[in-house]
């Protein structure tokens, strides 16, 4: 991106045109990290201590909380072939939080509206809730 002046490049890198759509709809309202806040499963402290990490670290994190309940045996349970849903259901849970309506989230996910309510439906997504 050199061969962009400085005011276009920050555009593009902090592009919330999803955000701010005209078109809204039920989840507008819905961000999964407030939801989160609010059940106490995370704080502030947290969200900035996740800043520094990257996924993959993430991902470890939890798959050695996950082991060491398990007195360190993962056998038998299939995490390789469950991963590629995890990362899918993070994804559409993003995607749903950061957009206004569903016309945007699909268009996030590149996918039509009943691919996002199969989604939704898969990996039973609730946004009907709001989230003060």
């Amino acid at each position: 991106m050199r061969w962009l002046g400085s005011a276009e490049k920050d555009s593009v890198l902090f592009d919330n045109s999803f955000r701010g759509s005209k078109y809204k709809s039920e989840n507008e309202n819905f961000d999964y990290k407030k939801k989160l806040l609010k059940e106490k499963k995370i704080n502030k402290d947290f969200i900035n201590r996740v800043k520094l990490l990257t996924l993959e670290e993430l991902v470890y994190l939890k798959l050695d909380s996950i082991a060491s309940s398990l007195n360190g045996k993962l056998l038998g349970f299939p995490i390789m072939k469950m991963l590629p849903d995890i990362c899918k259901e993070a994804f559409v849970l993003f995607a749903l939080s950061s957009t206004k309506n569903k016309k945007d989230t699909c268009a996030m996910l590149k996918t039509d509206k009943i691919g996002l309510l199969g989604y939704m439906k898969k990996y039973k997504i609730n946004i009907g809730e709001k989230n003060d």
